[in-house]
């Protein structure tokens, strides 16, 4: 198996807009490596250029300038889009199409031939419960029930890299917690996948490493492990025979009593080494200190100021 994965080299895009037509950059300078056997996350806010990035790696447009390649293939290359599955974040459904006939359909697309068909559209309804909507018209399926099947579209021809554009919208949270599980299972079964996800949870779940975008640009990518989190305060537990003990050197802190001797609070930051000095001299002992970061939603939000 090729384990290039996806790959943007100094890539930028834009498009015309307005009555004078003038030129808007979407993404510029954008420079991302998703090595194969991976998983990824596309972040940012709305309009970053998350979506247009998506597009560019699926081949779907052309970029203005730079380079982009699947598995080592530009992607504009048929055989190279061969190795990818695809959900958009707007589907491109026709409504009165039953499931099956959708399902038939772009699995011809995909190079698919009978009855291999057949056997994977009914493994997939199975596996993403609907079976049971298979000749039911395409307009008359719920949000969630069209991401399911969108899911299992991208999935048809087993392709060795999966691109998803927001997997989670429009599902409840039982099909959150599914759909977590099966892109779980895809990566353990040796799946390259790029996603972009709002939900901060399931990127922190689910990915290697991420890539923030805002503006068109990369602000940041890399492991969550080396993103830069910042210690907001310490958890502290000590071992004391009461209460009375602690609070005459703690002040005013929430207390928390874990068992017969010990007990937990919170301190801020710059309180450690007054607390640890006035712990070292009272009847109670420390048993641990654990540092408190920042959410990772913090570290982001701040990154996109």
């Amino acid at each position: 198996m090729n384990n290039a994965g996806l790959e943007w080299n100094n890539v930028a895009y834009s498009v015309r807009q307005g009555f004078w037509m003038t030129s808007k950059m979407l993404v510029q300078n954008i420079s991302i490596r998703v090595p194969g056997n991976s998983v990824v996350g596309l972040i940012g806010p709305n309009g970053a250029g998350k979506t247009t990035t998506i597009k560019l790696a699926a081949g779907l447009i052309q970029p203005e300038s730079g380079n982009v390649y699947i598995n080592s293939i530009p992607a504009s290359e048929a055989r190279a889009r061969a190795a990818i599955g695809l959900l958009t974040e707007a589907q491109y459904v026709y409504p009165y199409l039953k499931l099956s006939e959708w399902l038939t359909m772009m699995a011809g697309l995909s190079g698919m031939k009978n009855p291999q068909i057949d056997q994977r559209i009914n493994e997939l309804l199975d596996q993403v419960e609907l079976k049971d909507r298979a000749n039911q018209m395409m307009k008359s399926l719920s949000k969630g029930q069209l991401q399911r099947a969108g899911i299992a579209q991208a999935l048809l021809h087993n392709p060795d890299i999966l691109i998803l554009d927001e997997p989670m919208s429009g599902l409840d949270p039982y099909w959150r917690y599914k759909i977590t599980q099966m892109i779980l299972d895809l990566k353990v079964s040796g799946k390259t996948i790029l996603f972009s996800s709002h939900i901060l949870a399931d990127v922190e779940k689910l990915c290697d490493e991420i890539v923030l975008i805002k503006s068109g640009q990369v602000i940041w990518s890399g492991s969550l492990t080396k993103m830069p989190r910042r210690i907001k305060g310490y958890e502290v537990i000590c071992r004391a025979k009461n209460a009375g003990d602690l609070l005459p050197i703690l002040g005013e802190v929430d207390l928390q009593r874990l068992s017969e001797t010990e007990w937990s609070f919170t301190i801020g930051a710059d309180q450690k080494q007054s607390i640890m000095e006035k712990i070292a001299a009272s009847p109670a002992s420390l048993e641990s200190l654990r540092p408190v970061r920042e959410e990772i939603e913090e570290v982001l939000f701040g990154f996109s100021k």
